[in-house]
């Protein structure tokens, strides 16, 4: 375990889970030592993932069973961090020294109705920094959350939302202060990731109101394919873009057919 109480640190408690992913975890836990809790919850790896982890963290637990996505066990964890801030990362995350320097400034004047604060971030997609689509380009990606001003559930994408009140701000892009997101190093990687996350769509969707229609899933799903191609520009990144929309448009058409099983079965 690192060294508790580390000068210069925020006051942020930083939540990292890994599954099989000890091979990037380490630079991930060096981008957040600047925060003055850090935590990691491994995901029933089979790896290196507790080897990395005692190293740069200051809680560390395991969770013995098949996990779908991380959101399920939010409510879980996050409740017992020590400081109001927290942040969310995955181990393939990593957060510049600029961007660093913009969350402390931003930390000393923000409002106290703010609950969310997003900052840049870029995916990279086999290597490669994203010039477009709905992965790529400059995306405000919701980082640091005020666990006062937050409910905490376990829906997939949707398990954090802002109480009544509170409002969110976004961290200005001005170069090198963003989160580098090396999210996927191959195409069945994305795929994976994709069928992991829709298994907890259909009662995502369903909870957030939605209820299932053919027109509707048809439409999304065209709309998502011209928005990441088109508005997003993901024909700046070639053949590459054109497919990632494809995946986008693939992920929203699959997400209204689980919305559906769900319906179904609940019925």
């Amino acid at each position: 375990m690192r060294q508790k109480g580390i000068a210069g640190t925020l006051p942020i408690s930083a939540v990292i889970a890994s599954f099989n992913e000890g091979h990037i975890l380490e630079d991930c836990l060096k981008s957040v030592q600047f925060c003055d809790e850090v935590i990691v919850v491994n995901l029933n790896s089979n790896d290196n993932t507790e080897e990395i982890a005692l190293r740069y963290c200051d809680k560390y637990y395991f969770e013995d069973k098949d996990l779908l996505y991380f959101d399920a066990y939010h409510d879980k964890y996050i409740p017992n961090i020590e400081n109001d801030w927290f942040l969310l990362m995955d181990p393939d995350e990593r957060i510049s020294g600029a961007l660093i320097e913009s969350i402390k400034l931003t930390l000393i004047n923000v409002a106290d109705d703010v609950s969310v604060i997003r900052v840049p971030m870029f995916n990279y997609f086999k290597g490669k920094k994203l010039k477009g689509t709905v992965y790529g380009g400059v995306i405000y990606a919701r980082l640091l959350y005020r666990l006062s001003g937050v409910h905490v559930g376990n829906e997939v994408h949707s398990s954090i939302k802002m109480k009544d009140g509170y409002t969110r701000i976004k961290i200005k892009f001005e170069g090198e202060n963003y989160s580098r997101h090396y999210w996927c190093s191959s195409w069945s990687q994305l795929l994976s990731k994709h069928n992991r996350y829709l298994k907890g769509e259909g009662l995502a969707q369903y909870k957030l109101g939605l209820r299932y229609s053919f027109k509707k899933q048809w439409y999304d799903s065209l709309i998502k394919f011209y928005y990441s191609f088109k508005t997003r520009e993901g024909y700046k990144d070639g053949l590459t873009g054109f497919l990632l929309s494809f995946f986008a448009a693939r992920y929203e058409f699959l997400k209204w057919k689980e919305l559906r099983k769900f319906q179904k079965l609940n019925s």
